[in-house]
């Protein structure tokens, strides 16, 4: 739809008209829309300017989020046409209701102008003033008279006062001469397909103004015959539906603005039916998920791992069936290898009638690098950065979760200490001893099972955790071979070291608590430490309480 460009009379008109109103307050604006300095300004005092902030900001920080789509299109509009008006709440009070008013009066003052009109509880909304007045001068419906070529040979009162021209610029004319150069063509089959059937025929056509701009319009054409093809009169009556078209246009634009935004947002968006079919789906999702233009979830999430599959799919299902939100996370694999493995953030959001279209809206945030920075925190505060065991805390809270378990068999647990460590680090160095751990860790590492946890509880002591095992022999077989893998001399990069270790073993029992079993294991290592030759020591009750609380 062509758009009524108001000439720089009729905006002179308006802002005077608006700055008539008592208490309209005015702010000045660049052409992006930020609020600036006012120029000065004939018969405007200080106590009615908007206040420019110190940093850059525009007219939409001071309304209420949920109005700020619609202003936006209203400044928009204001643009391509030179004025444009909208109601808004104001965010410091939402009950408070404000006409805005937009005016391109860039010939005259060098800016733009939004005039506030704060709106009573009784206020019409339905139009700025200026408007209001032009529009209720104007008749909604308008009679003409033209001869079978078309050519206007009456038209009425209300026609002149419809559009602006006169009678005699207007009878002698051709009709089509004022239509819009795109529904020249259309009215013109419609016509002759009257003429052919004899019938009467309407069209919705932009007819030229007077003042140079566009009025849609409905014409109803109504022939009537008579002896001679040249003889026809045909009757046009002719409706204003400006108001109609104009509502199709706010929508068109409503959903112009709307993927406009949407394209723009840092997330990916997704409308599906409630069919699963694909909606809308803005550029970012479709890069996301490496999918092109899916028509279905089933194809745009193809690329969805395996693993995460079923539970985003078990989600939608949920949401498309009216269940709550849902918020998941996924890892999307791309066809293509040379693009990274990326992790998702996906908030499903379910869409009923009375949004008008049932189905389900999908956000996804990719989270890739934050998911990265959880796993690398996790993997800190879990593993000891030198040796990759567990570290103290983890070590001690897989023992607790384990003896918590209801499972009847028993929990062994395995405490080694290297022996003469310390003339290690006197001897080689404190880098030979580092080596001299992770030579240790990887041996213990390498002869354990593959559910059983390695920790390093401190300088040079380890803590193995052997869940599940039947009876406490099990566990004095790991001891052995972890003994064994620890004896012998060790090559490093300052020399070679003797490397042994004493090795104690605890077993739970009922009631067995985490600190029990490593204070048992713990005097069970110092006894081994005592025995010669030096073997694994499983604690039993013949130990004395001072060794059993070291």
């Amino acid at each position: 739809m062509t758009e009524h460009v108001r000439s720089l009379e009729t905006r002179d008109k308006t802002f005077a008209a608006l700055l008539d109103i008592p208490h309209a307050r005015v702010a000045a604006l660049a052409a992006d829309g930020s609020r600036i300095p006012m120029p000065p300004v004939p018969g405007l005092g200080d106590d009615r300017l908007v206040p420019v902030p110190e940093e850059k900001a525009s007219v939409l920080e001071m309304l209420h989020p949920a109005d700020a789509v619609a202003a936006l299109a209203t400044w928009e509009r204001a643009g391509r046409t030179g004025v444009a008006s909208v109601s808004a709440r104001m965010r410091d009070d939402q009950d408070r209701r404000c006409r805005l008013t937009a005016v391109d009066m860039r010939h005259r003052y060098g800016v733009f102008f939004c005039v506030f009109v704060e709106l009573g509880d009784d206020a019409s909304e339905s139009a700025a003033p200026a408007e209001q007045s032009l529009a209720s001068l104007r008749p909604r419906s308008a009679r003409m008279v033209k001869k079978f070529d078309g050519v206007i040979t009456d038209v009425d009162d209300r026609t002149t006062r419809m559009l602006g021209w006169t009678r005699e610029q207007m009878i002698g004319s051709r009709s089509t001469e004022f239509f819009h150069e795109e529904d020249v063509h259309r009215s013109i089959a419609g016509w002759l397909d009257m003429l052919s059937t004899k019938q009467g025929s309407r069209s919705r056509v932009r007819h030229r103004r007077a003042d140079g701009g566009w009025l849609w319009v409905e014409i109803e054409n109504i022939y009537q015959e008579e002896a001679g093809l040249e003889e026809a009169v045909i009757v046009a009556h002719v409706s204003d539906i400006s108001e109609e078209m104009a509502a199709y246009e706010a929508l068109g634009q409503r959903e112009h603005l709307f993927r406009r935004l949407a394209g723009s947002l840092p997330v990916g968006l997704l409308q599906l039916g409630q069919d699963g079919s694909v909606v809308y789906a803005n550029s970012l999702l479709t890069s996301m998920f490496g999918t092109g233009d899916a028509r279905t979830a089933e194809e745009q999430f193809a690329n969805v791992a395996g693993y995460d599959r079923e539970m985003l799919d078990a989600a939608l299902q949920d949401v498309l069936h009216g269940g709550p939100d849902r918020e998941l996370e996924i890892t999307i694999e791309p066809p293509r290898s040379a693009r990274e493995v990326r992790r998702c953030a996906v908030t499903l959001i379910s869409l009923s009638d009375e949004e008008g279209a049932p189905g389900a809206i999908a956000c996804v945030r990719d989270v890739t690098e934050s998911a990265r920075s959880r796993e690398e925190l996790r993997i800190k505060a879990t593993f000891d950065h030198l040796t990759g065991c567990y570290n103290r805390s983890s070590s001690l809270g897989i023992l607790d979760r384990e003896l918590a378990a209801e499972d009847h068999r028993l929990t062994g647990v395995i405490f080694v200490d290297l022996n003469e460590f310390k003339s290690v680090n006197d001897s080689l160095g404190h880098a030979a001893g580092d080596e001299l751990l992770v030579q240790a860790a990887g041996r213990i590492r390498g002869v354990v099972r593959g559910d059983d946890i390695v920790g390093r509880i401190g300088g040079d002591e380890f803590l193995l955790i052997c869940p599940r095992m039947e009876q406490s022999a099990e566990v004095m077989n790991i001891a052995e071979r972890v003994g064994r893998a620890l004896e012998g001399d060790v090559t490093l990069a300052a020399g070679t070291a003797r490397l042994s270790a004493a090795v104690g073993v605890a077993c739970s029992a009922d009631g067995s608590t985490g600190d029990t079993l490593i204070a048992q294991a713990d005097a069970a290592m110092y006894e081994s430490k005592r025995r010669r030759p030096r073997r694994p020591v499983l604690f039993d009750e013949t130990l004395t309480g001072a060794e059993a609380q070291r």
